[in-house]
């Protein structure tokens, strides 16, 4: 069923309160998504359970639509908590050898690169700075050698909006046999890629940002000639095929696809919530939901630089995504944040830049009426000298 941008707009009782641009921070649920989970709990609650084998299908149902939306078949993906369980799963089963090294991106968020620091403390780390990555791939590429185990990076930086040429990155190691993990959390919801195209080892994602799904719901993709490379790790009673469980104790085979890493019970109530939202998504089409986005970010560049802001994320299609990231020279952007929170305006201060991320349900007048409550006189009141952010 196609679902128009008014019909998508009804569903975001946000919109009522606010001019609502953190999608790049925690997405707002859609109704239709708090219906489902409403009615999951009220059924728990009145009956005692919902049954396993209807659990189920509803799980692979949600299973079908993610992986619709990433282009890629059902058996690619494995349902996680967040985006660290995919980069954890990766780590662990390496097989990583005394001399090995791992390439990360410096700036990158901390999802993609505590787990390198803290789990393998011992593996030379290899970094590369996201402004030389989205300039030009061999910025990473060049640290590749014959000891590189391992390349992890975010698909879309999560402050500037820089977008990394993941296809470029993930042909060069395949053809190496080096692993990839795409964090891939600031691109999904907005973007329309198809990663089967891609061939990167691991994409892992939470739902909970674009995707406008319930915390805790989140997703990987495995490839299943990766699969075949990867040591058992974090595997669990329900990694194996169960086909009824009056029989315990004999032993049932290790599913054979990415669904082994669903180790035991499952977050029923996200998985839920997150399938709820994904059709939404497939129902708009995420041509339509690129298109639209990308359209809002010219326009909120365009007024943001009208008015003295330096907008830090390229204009490049092929080098950005959906967010727009910008600070006005001589002014306490802290200031302009709570200013613009003050007016019901809702973007993320973060590194005292404002990160400002509409999303397909947001309006062109929204767009303007942001631009100019950051731009008004009011906004700037504290001195750079006094900015306390």
């Amino acid at each position: 069923m196609a679902l128009s941008f008014e019909e998508f707009r009804e569903l975001m009782p946000v919109a009522e309160r606010f001019v609502y641009f953190n999608h790049a921070g925690t997405g707002p649920l859609p109704t239709s998504t708090v219906k489902v989970l409403a009615e999951f709990c009220k059924r728990q609650s009145e009956t005692g359970e919902v049954p396993y084998a209807e659990a189920e299908e509803k799980v692979e149902e949600a299973r079908k639509r993610v992986a619709d939306l990433l282009h890629l078949p059902a058996s690619h993906i494995a349902f996680t908590k967040n985006t660290s369980a995919g980069v954890q799963t990766a780590i662990g089963s390496l097989e990583w050898q005394p001399g090995d090294n791992v390439v990360l991106m410096k700036d990158d968020f901390p999802t993609v690169t505590y787990p390198f620091l803290l789990m393998l403390p011992d593996v030379e780390k290899r970094w590369v700075k996201s402004e030389d990555l989205v300039k030009d791939p061999q910025a990473l590429l060049r640290l590749v050698d014959e000891r590189t185990r391992c390349v992890a990076v975010s698909w879309v930086h999560f402050l500037t909006g820089r977008r990394f040429d993941v296809a470029a990155i993930c042909r060069f190691c395949r053809e190496r046999g080096v692993f990839t993990v795409i964090d891939a959390i600031q691109g999904v919801g907005v973007l329309d890629l198809d990663w089967s195209e891609i061939g990167a080892d691991i994409v892992c994602s939470h739902a909970a940002k674009w995707l406008l799904s319930p915390q805790g719901s989140g997703f990987m993709a495995v490839r299943p000639e990766s699969l075949e490379r990867m040591k058992p790790y974090g595997l669990g009673w329900l990694s194996a095929e169960w086909k009824e469980f009056n029989d315990i104790f004999s032993m049932k085979p290790l599913k054979p696809d990415a669904s082994r890493f669903e180790e035991s019970t499952k977050s029923y109530l996200s998985i839920y919530g997150l399938n709820a939202s994904v059709r939404l998504f497939l129902d708009a089409g995420m041509g339509a939901i690129e298109a639209r986005v990308r359209k809002l970010g010219v326009r909120l560049r365009a007024g943001l630089a009208a008015h003295g802001f330096e907008v830090l994320t390229p204009p490049e299609n092929e080098r950005s995504a959906g967010m727009v990231t910008a600070h006005k020279p001589g002014t306490c952007t802290g200031s302009i944040h709570a200013w613009l929170r003050a007016g019901n305006m809702v973007c993320a201060l973060r590194e005292n830049l404002l990160r400002i991320a509409p999303h397909y349900y947001n309006t062109e007048d929204e767009v303007d009426r942001f631009v100019e409550r950051a731009a008004a006189p009011e906004a700037a009141g504290v001195k750079p000298s006094e900015c306390k952010t």
